[in-house]
């Protein structure tokens, strides 16, 4: 790589971390919680009669659990103005009310109850302050400079945020788990992040949001190895970044992102191991330089993402389909060249595939166990409960959508909407780049029928070798999803977008070649990330804009 190349990638980046990071969420949120008893009462006292005109809320770590609201003047009875039975957990909840009160009883409840802050506002919407607080209930009000005007994704969870970052914080403080629905793994990263930075937005949102922005300069070394080019790795890395699912799926705080990352880096590493074959076959002198520690480095870093990715989401291991259609033949390759290595390298690859992965997983366990109690028994359990769940689960959502619908996003998940006045609303809706993933479709099936055609008419297996590695990696990820019938969504393709923008550059690479066309598609690919940037980052616009100059097809919601 020259000096431009590396500038390059690094600009890219720094360009996409900048763009990723920016408006994540709030850095500071309450952090204490009220854990009263049941039946347990917390008193305010604003000195004098006072007009109410709304009460706001940060639930803790129980989203079942609920309290009451009373109020009175002096010589007055308790009168009943607010039950809350359930509230979305480390969300910002608003209750208008209209009364004229002196004081505030809250009575828990539930038996777990934690709730993190509460605030009231005056008739003229203003944040009360200095009212008085019963000595019991002192974490109720120790916060109240981090109560926002109003609620919105920068200051709450939103999406799937209720149950991810919310398990992260369980497994620190040692509370009962409530999602056991998926392995630990992604969840450990939410919860070493919230150790070092606290519960708040920024935090649980930040090692997703790492991972996607890391996995631009990966899928960069991975295209520099299949096409031996740094210019066409460049280009799909640009149009890798620019694609809608990477930067909106990424920056919200569910455990997606991790097994896209590791799916992409194990078939990184597979392809190391066959490109390192290769050239030994090509050359047997090539062992004199290393091949057989480096071939053997290239299959354990492939064990350890391959464990690492089940460990976040059983998702992984659709991926690890495809590793055995392209290990082996790699193995026979070398089989013929060395019988002794093979053999080896076979053996090793129980330790790789089998007893590493199995580690980690088992390992991810431990936050788990910790907070659930159980030993590894609780660990052994939660695989049942994991397959018994996604397989007997029966909802229904709006959003949802069929497998063989995700290329073509009919149907893409609409995760947040704020709507701050009429003219001005704030959304969010997790789906692909036209451009790419459109334009994907094409590219695979040129790739299908290029292979076809190399196999079996020109019987050159060379100029397939790329294709086809690609299209195995996409449909380990992609076809399994036919035999769910299980509620599914657009965002499960999201491992797969990876292969479809490899898949488009060795297109361009094989078939276009002009450098003009390919500046225009990365032209377009760019373009139309700007034209949908406020819908997939949650920035306010008029929502006549985005009905009138998003809303391509019938499916597609954003406001």
């Amino acid at each position: 790589m020259t000096h431009s190349h590396w500038l390059g990638i690094i600009f890219l980046t720094l360009a996409v971390g900048v763009l990723s990071f920016a408006r994540l969420g709030d850095r500071a949120a309450p952090q204490t919680s009220w854990v009263p008893q049941q039946g347990e009462h917390a008193f305010f006292d604003f000195g004098e009669a006072i007009q109410l005109s709304a009460i706001q809320f940060r639930m803790g770590a129980r989203h079942d659990q609920g309290f009451t609201l009373w109020y009175a003047n002096v010589g007055g009875d308790w009168q009943l103005f607010e039950r809350v039975t359930r509230a979305n957990v480390f969300y910002w909840e608003k209750i208008p009310v209209d009364i004229t009160a002196r004081f505030v009883a809250l009575t828990a409840t539930g038996w777990d109850l934690r709730l993190q802050e509460i605030a009231f506002r005056g008739g003229d919407g203003a944040l009360l302050t200095g009212f008085a607080t019963s000595p019991n209930a002192a974490a109720l009000t120790d916060e109240q400079s981090l109560v926002p005007l109003r609620r919105s994704f920068m200051n709450s969870t939103y999406f799937d945020e209720i149950y991810h970052p919310r398990t992260g914080y369980e497994y620190l403080h040692r509370l009962r788990v409530f999602e056991t629905t998926h392995p630990p793994m992604g969840k450990n990263f939410i919860a070493a992040s919230v150790h070092f930075l606290g519960m708040t937005p920024f935090a649980w949102r930040l090692p997703g949001t790492l991972f996607g922005v890391l996995m631009v300069p990966l899928l960069y070394a991975f295209a520099r190895l299949l096409f031996k080019s740094n210019n066409w790795a460049l280009f799909a890395a640009f149009i890798f970044s620019f694609d809608f699912m990477r930067f909106t799926q990424t920056r919200l705080a569910t455990i997606d992102t991790y097994v896209a990352f590791f799916v992409l880096a194990m078939y990184f590493c597979m392809y190391g191991y066959v490109r390192e074959v290769k050239h030994y076959g090509d050359d047997p002198s090539y062992e004199k330089s290393g091949f057989a520690r480096r071939s053997l480095v290239w299959l354990a870093l492939c064990g350890t993402m391959t464990g690492l990715a089940i460990a976040s989401k059983w998702q992984g291991v659709y991926g690890a389909l495809g590793l055995p259609i392209l290990f082996f033949p790699a193995l026979y390759n070398l089989y013929k060249h060395n019988p002794r290595l093979a053999k080896i390298t076979f053996f090793a690859c129980f330790g790789f595939f089998i007893a590493l992965p199995v580690g980690i997983y088992t390992l991810s366990y431990i936050p788990f166990i910790l907070a659930q109690g159980g030993g590894l028994r609780a660990a052994w359990d939660n695989q049942y409960h994991m397959f018994s769940y996604h397989a007997h689960l029966v909802a229904e959502h709006g959003f949802a959508s069929r497998w063989w619908s995700w290329p073509l996003m009919l149907w893409p998940i609409w995760i947040y909407v704020d709507r701050i006045s009429p003219y001005v609303n704030a959304g969010m809706t997790s789906f692909g780049n036209p451009a790419v993933w459109w334009f994907g479709i094409v590219a695979a099936w040129v790739a299908v029928v290029t292979v076809v055609w190399e196999l079996s008419i020109k019987k050159n297996a060379a100029k397939t070798a790329v294709p086809l590695f690609l299209l195995v990696g996409y449909a380990a990820q992609f076809l399994p999803w036919a035999l769910v019938g299980r509620l599914t969504f657009i965002y499960h393709y999201f491992p797969s977008v990876p292969f479809v923008v490899l898949l488009i550059t060795w297109f361009f690479m094989r078939y276009v070649k002009k450098n003009a066309i390919t500046y225009a598609y990365a032209g377009v690919v760019f373009a139309l990330f700007a034209l949908f940037y406020p819908v997939l980052s949650g920035w306010p616009i008029n929502p006549d804009f985005a009905r009138t100059w998003l809303a391509w097809l019938p499916g597609w919601v954003f406001m």
